[in-house]
């Protein structure tokens, strides 16, 4: 991303920040584990709006892989501008290419691997597109676990997209507590044999990393 890009990346994120400060009971646990370099950031996926929140929070600008958000021509444009990566079904062949493309740079990557939102408390599929960038570039992978009360969630069904009849919901969070807990750097080993299963090993235990921090806020924070 060159410097006028990041110029207007940084000027959006401290637009949502300034947001936060008015509207949302905004908790982060975690920071201290993102360390500096390329990564790979990786959240449960809980509402529409999960990526305006969680931004604000990283040190540097990333490549969000997006699906149906690049469903608008408009919207596209202005996505493929800030390079972030399209994962509509005509694109997700190169989705990992791209992602590997801006690890090497230095770059970082953000992505919600079960593709489409789930009920708070909740972990839907994990699929195996995180594991495919990684075999390809061993870079930290930063679990991230979002939860928001159920009460504070709003859905617009006017909003909701479909794509190859899949319906996605639009489901908000535009006030109220959203918590975001930040895990520990993941480095999973890679073993040689079958890809797919070793990738389907490496999303499991991702998963699972995740759960566990989803468990932490639940059981053991105060934050309704």
């Amino acid at each position: 991303m060159n410097q006028t890009k990041r110029l207007f990346y940084n000027a959006f994120v401290s637009s949502i920040r300034l947001y936060q400060r008015l509207f949302l009971d905004l908790q982060v646990w975690g920071r201290q584990h993102i360390p500096p370099g390329p990564k790979i950031y990786v959240q449960n996926h809980i509402t529409s709006t999960d990526p305006y929140w969680v931004l604000p929070i990283l040190p540097e600008p990333v490549h969000v892989i997006i699906g149906p958000g690049y469903q608008s021509k408009v919207v596209a444009r202005v996505l493929d501008y800030f390079e972030q990566i399209n994962a509509t079904p005509r694109h997700r062949k190169t989705v990992v290419d791209d992602a590997v493309k801006y690890l090497k740079r230095g770059e970082s990557i953000y992505t919600a691997p079960e593709g489409d939102v789930q009920e708070t408390f909740r972990l839907g599929r994990f699929y195996p597109g995180v594991a495919k960038i990684y075999r390809k570039i061993q870079v930290p992978i930063i679990p991230i676990a979002l939860l928001a009360p159920r009460r504070a969630m709003k859905e617009f069904p006017r909003l909701k997209m479909i794509v190859e009849g899949h319906v996605y919901r639009c489901v908000m969070v535009l006030g109220g507590p959203f918590c975001v807990n930040i895990g520990e750097p993941f480095l999973p080993d890679l073993h040689h044999g079958d890809e797919t299963k070793d990738n389907q090993r490496i999303m499991d235990e991702l998963k699972e990393r995740i759960r566990w921090l989803v468990e932490d806020v639940r059981v053991n924070r105060s934050w309704l």
